[in-house]
């Protein structure tokens, strides 16, 4: 506080003026800024903005379809503290709107009366199957496991994944995954957001997290880069899947079934998003905090197994927040008392703020997030922090993340 009053108190003293002449240090700060505001412009509109224009063009009627639609397998996993929710999914799964389909709930430890109730649907729906991971596997990843026994049990060529929790926001869900398997896509990539009850509480920063979570392998793939996918919503061709020996090079691990599986599948021209809102898939968790950070650390513990530049591209954009800050603050300072240096930095902050604000107001309406994203440039300054506490925080826990320690 009393270097603020000081600094306060220095400028209040100072007589400002208005002078086009600049210091060799005053001229080298306000270039590095612009430098700097440039590169972030780079990322913004070639990367982020990337998948809003790619959704945009697909409304416009200009990406290519499946003109023959292929027959889909659906593959739930189902989990103990899963159970009810399974209830309240397959209702939505057995209406979709899709000519060939089938849905497969791979049953792992729930109870029987759960077991009874899919087993009724079993008897309404001969499109609805079921089958169990054994009770007794130890030292293994279950998930990896039950999808593996899922895409087996599987009679159709393509496979869409999602979890027990999740609710897909319109009967039309496999329709805007499968349409997108044309002749040489083998991998589609949707979008999972985090379900809020009316006047639930928001963390604005989380929210923010994920939509840029996402963005980045969303757009990594639409330029034709692809590294990574969320399993709640995902879709492969079977063949592929076993192809790659299914998720043998990553056994040792329990996870890895999504992001791991698609940065070994997928290559340039084999991949596409799907961004409609019927392709959006909604997940339900007590406590979406908690379950943000596991599953944080978690990508952030698989993510040292990726093979893809996007992590030294992403680095360097978490230095290059920090970097732009500071330059500003010091241009400002070392301008003063002339106010034409101060009044371009700020000018140069003034329109990164609103460019960033139009790119993540752009990127939120087509995923259906609500974030402040006025603040967006804020909560890119303090990302990289988050990032480092979760490093951190995932040392402790590393050991758990492999096989030899039994998960339930």
């Amino acid at each position: 506080m009393l270097i603020f009053a000081l600094l306060f108190y220095h400028i209040k003293a100072m007589s400002f003026y208005f002078d086009f002449n600049f210091t060799p240090i005053q001229i080298a700060l306000l270039a590095l800024l612009f430098a700097l505001f440039c590169i972030e412009l780079v990322y913004l509109y070639f990367i982020y903005h990337r998948v809003a224009v790619y959704a945009r063009k697909a409304m416009l009627g200009k990406v290519q379809y499946a003109s023959e639609l292929p027959s889909v397998s659906v593959v739930v996993i189902a989990r103990d503290e899963e159970g009810e929710q399974v209830l309240q999914l397959l209702p939505h799964l057995v209406s979709q709107e899709y000519p060939d389909y089938e849905v497969i709930v791979v049953n792992d430890g729930t109870s029987e009366v759960l077991q009874n109730a899919i087993s009724l649907y079993e008897c309404d729906y001969k499109n609805v199957y079921q089958t169990f991971v054994p009770d007794t596997v130890y030292n293994v990843s279950r998930r990896k496991l039950g999808i593996t026994l899922g895409i087996k049990a599987a009679k159709n060529d393509v496979v869409i994944l999602t979890d027990a929790n999740c609710m897909p926001q319109s009967n039309r869900w496999i329709y805007a995954m499968a349409r997108n398997f044309v002749p040489g896509v083998d991998v589609v990539l949707g979008y999972t957001r985090m379900a809020y009850n009316e006047g639930e509480k928001r963390g604005y920063y989380q929210v923010f997290d994920r939509m840029i979570f996402a963005l980045r392998y969303l757009a990594y793939a639409v330029m034709k880069r692809p590294f990574m996918g969320v399993g709640s919503n995902l879709a492969y061709r079977r063949d592929t899947f076993f192809a790659n020996k299914g998720f043998s090079a990553r056994l040792n691990l329990h996870f890895g079934d999504d992001d791991l599986l698609v940065n070994e599948i997928a290559r340039k021209g084999n991949t596409r998003i799907e961004m409609s809102a019927e392709s959006i898939v909604e997940s339900h968790y007590a406590d979406k905090s908690e379950a943000w950070n596991e599953m944080r650390m978690k990508y952030n513990f698989t993510s040292k197994y990726l093979h893809t530049s996007s992590k030294g591209v992403f680095a360097f954009e978490s230095v290059l927040h920090i970097l732009l800050w500071i330059v500003f603050a010091a241009a400002v300072v070392l301008s003063l008392p002339n106010m034409v240096g101060v009044a371009f930095a700020l000018l140069i902050m003034l329109i990164y703020w609103l460019l960033t604000w139009r790119v993540y107001l752009s990127a939120g309406a087509l995923l259906g997030e609500r974030c402040a994203v006025g603040l967006a440039p804020l909560f890119q300054l303090v990302r990289p922090w988050y990032a480092l506490y979760y490093a951190i925080v995932g040392r402790s826990c590393n050991k758990s993340n492999f096989t030899w320690q039994y998960l339930r």
